[in-house]
């Protein structure tokens, strides 16, 4: 037998091989919905953001929050700079993230029970979490003279499904290699 012939009934298997294991999917961040946020003075929250475990990174803010007693209705579009990076159990967002100065912007801080993961669930508010205003010009502290208390509430994620390559169609690629290689070495 040459050698050619002899690679080829070596690599052709362990290429069929390789082609029919399944890869594992990994998904990208995962959106999260506020479900039932409130405050101790009346107010809610509601919306939803964008949270990658792997690195640890918030994208997508569109949080609302509604009148009570203390605060009126904010919107949150962004990171807290003066809290970056934002750790899986505690989100800090402001309504806009390229002020020169924070001092007053309304700050919404999201104390969760647990990690966010990539793979979705319901985590419960910590009941450490509320909305204030920043202390000072990067917005590294809070105001807590006027703070309203999260009482309430969830965030909310299913899992995105990331495709992957079916087996069988893998194996059927790795037969088709086969059969070529075996007509080359017919010829």
């Amino acid at each position: 037998m040459n050698r050619i012939a002899f690679r080829a009934l070596i690599a052709v298997p362990l290429l069929l091989l390789f082609l029919s294991i399944p890869s594992i999917a990994l998904a990208d961040g995962i959106t999260w919905n506020l479900t039932g946020v409130t405050f101790a003075d009346g107010g809610t929250a509601s919306g939803s953001f964008v949270y990658d475990a792997v690195t640890n990174t918030v994208s997508s803010i569109d949080i609302v929050t509604t009148f009570g007693t203390v605060f009126g209705g904010t919107t949150y579009t962004a990171l807290d700079p003066g809290f970056l990076p934002p750790l899986p159990d505690d989100i800090v967002v402001v309504p806009n993230s390229s002020l020169s100065d924070f001092t007053g912007t309304f700050v919404l801080d999201l104390s969760l029970a647990a990690p966010l993961t990539n793979a979705g669930g319901i985590v419960s508010m910590a009941g450490l979490g509320g909305e204030y205003t920043c202390a000072d010009v990067g917005c590294t502290a809070p105001n807590l003279d006027i703070y309203r208390l999260m009482t309430a509430g969830e965030v909310v994620a299913t899992p995105v499904a990331t495709p992957e390559p079916s087996a069988l169609l893998l194996l059927g690629v790795g037969l088709g290699v086969l059969l070529i290689a075996a007509k080359r070495l017919q010829a």
